[in-house]
């Protein structure tokens, strides 16, 4: 197989002392304004959000009209929210603080008014047909949930968990990311990532993931976040790791598409699995993002936070599709990563489950050969599915592994930590044996160069390439192996 267009990020070591927050770092005003920076940075690829219009490996299914509704709406909203961007600061300027305040009362309303019919419930569950509910019901101690992201309408979250049921052969939890309009969603995002605002969607989450983990009977919870979703999943996790137990947290599996988070925590807190693991592992095993390199939403997001910040904590692997554009959960990720080969009843996905590498009874289909890869087969339809051509692309091509980004991330102390090592080697340098200046410098293991607020180590630790080089992204990624009603092995 030949390297494809993907690139590769490999997860960040566990290493606490190296790795934090900007809002730890920066106030939160400046935050915002840094943040507001990028955002506008990025703002040319905007157009290429809902690029390509169609996708060639997507079902055929007519759009539903409560879809073409919700699509009418954006439109509408983006267009009133424009013009109200533009009028707020002549508004500001010319009008009495009591009018203005009143002024913009009506404005919010007015917003909240329009986007009303595309608000349906908080919570969906994904509509099954009797094959995936008899899949699912092979899985009762799993729990799935997904997170929509930006400029999504009921309808269109109730399509995303369908699609998701229909690959994976469970039952999908949706949880309803109300939308406010692409400009007043955007605006909710940098409140969420610059103030640690929990709105509603944030506490509802919480609540759901929460009561999943305590759960006795629940022994896996995978979440799904896209775009805005992923910003939701971090903040969800910045409250559910100081009040539960590892042997909880450590349930969850953590897959993001187009993720706008601008952090991800994953403390390594796990114990050992065996007294040769230096550093202990993290709590989450398993966390994999997705991401088109055009896609302005990731620009902002994870490909920003994970290329540029180098301090910053980013749990997971990271996979980018180079050259890609569109930002649609279906249309741009699913279709591309998972294709349904444009049918969308079980038929259509048992060959698109054989197309990706599934064959049933725990095989995978490679070239035409067949060969075990110990996975547990739930799913007994598979066997009878039509033969296809081709699978998915992404899937079988072999990623570039990008060491420079990931070597740029491990090699790298904040500027505060280099200090804080030498006061404390001052305040010690009376003492026997006491660290000094020099040997502060030294313990990070090379020379030192400093940049901006955080110092880059020469000579630190680099990737694996015995690891992750020549293999596919099918051999690298998690999240397939569920594929068809299927069961990863416990350890991967």
């Amino acid at each position: 197989m030949a390297k494809t267009n993907i690139k590769f990020i490999p997860p960040q070591m566990a290493d606490p002392s190296k790795y934090t927050t900007q809002a730890n770092r920066q106030g939160p005003l400046w935050l915002l304004l840094k943040d507001t920076g990028i955002l506008l940075s990025v703002l040319p690829y905007l157009p290429l959000v809902f690029w390509p219009l169609k996708s060639k490996n997507g079902d055929h299914e007519k759009t539903s009209w409560a879809s073409i509704r919700d699509l009418l709406i954006q439109g509408l909203l983006f267009i009133v929210e424009t013009i109200m961007m533009i009028l707020f600061i002549p508004a500001f300027i010319a009008l009495p603080g009591i009018l203005f305040l009143a002024v913009l009362v009506a404005c919010c309303l007015l917003v909240k008014l329009i986007a009303w019919p595309t608000q349906g419930p908080r919570i969906v569950q994904s509509n099954m047909s009797s094959e995936t509910l008899r899949e699912s019901s092979n899985h009762p101690h799993e729990r799935w949930i997904f997170i929509n992201g930006i400029c999504t309408g009921s309808s269109g979250l109730q399509e995303n968990v369908d699609r998701l049921s229909l690959l994976f052969g469970r039952s999908v939890l949706g949880i309803h990311n109300q939308s406010a309009g692409m400009i007043g969603d955007v605006l909710e995002c940098l409140l969420q990532r610059c103030l640690s605002y929990k709105t509603m969607d944030v506490r509802v989450a919480y609540e759901i993931v929460k009561g999943c983990l305590m759960d006795p009977e629940a022994k896996k919870v995978v979440l799904i976040g896209h775009s805005q979703g992923g910003i939701i999943v971090s903040m969800v996790l910045d409250e559910l790791f100081p009040e539960l137990p590892n042997e909880s947290m450590s349930k969850l599996e953590i897959y993001t598409f187009g993720s706008a988070a601008s952090y991800f925590h994953d403390p390594p807190n796990a114990p050992p699995t065996d007294a040769t693991d230096s550093p202990p592992r993290d709590c989450i095993k398993y966390i994999e993002h997705y991401a088109n390199e055009y896609d302005m939403v990731p620009r902002w997001g994870v490909l920003y936070a994970t290329r540029a910040l180098l301090t910053n904590r980013y749990a997971g692997a990271v996979f980018v599709h180079m050259g890609a554009t569109g930002h649609m959960f279906v249309q741009h990720y699913l279709d591309t990563i998972f294709p349904l080969l444009g049918r969308t009843n079980d038929t259509g996905r048992a060959a698109a489950v054989k197309a990706n590498g599934f064959a049933g009874n725990g095989h995978v289909v490679k070239n035409g050969a067949s060969t075990s890869n110990h996975v547990q087969s739930q799913s007994q339809h598979v066997d009878e599915a039509q033969d296809v051509e081709q699978g998915s692309s992404y899937l079988d091509g072999i990623p570039f592994v990008d060491e420079h980004a990931y070597a740029k991330r491990q090699n790298v102390t904040p500027r505060s930590l280099v200090k804080a090592k030498k006061n404390v080697a001052k305040l010690s340098s009376a003492k026997p044996g006491a660290t000094t200046n020099g040997d502060a410098a030294a313990s990070m293991n090379g020379s030192v160069r400093h940049t901006g607020s955080f110092v880059v180590v020469k000579g630190g630790p680099t990737t694996d390439t015995q690891k992750y080089g020549g293999k596919t992204v099918r051999q690298i990624s998690r999240l397939w192996l569920y594929l068809g009603g299927q069961s990863p092995p416990a350890e991967v």
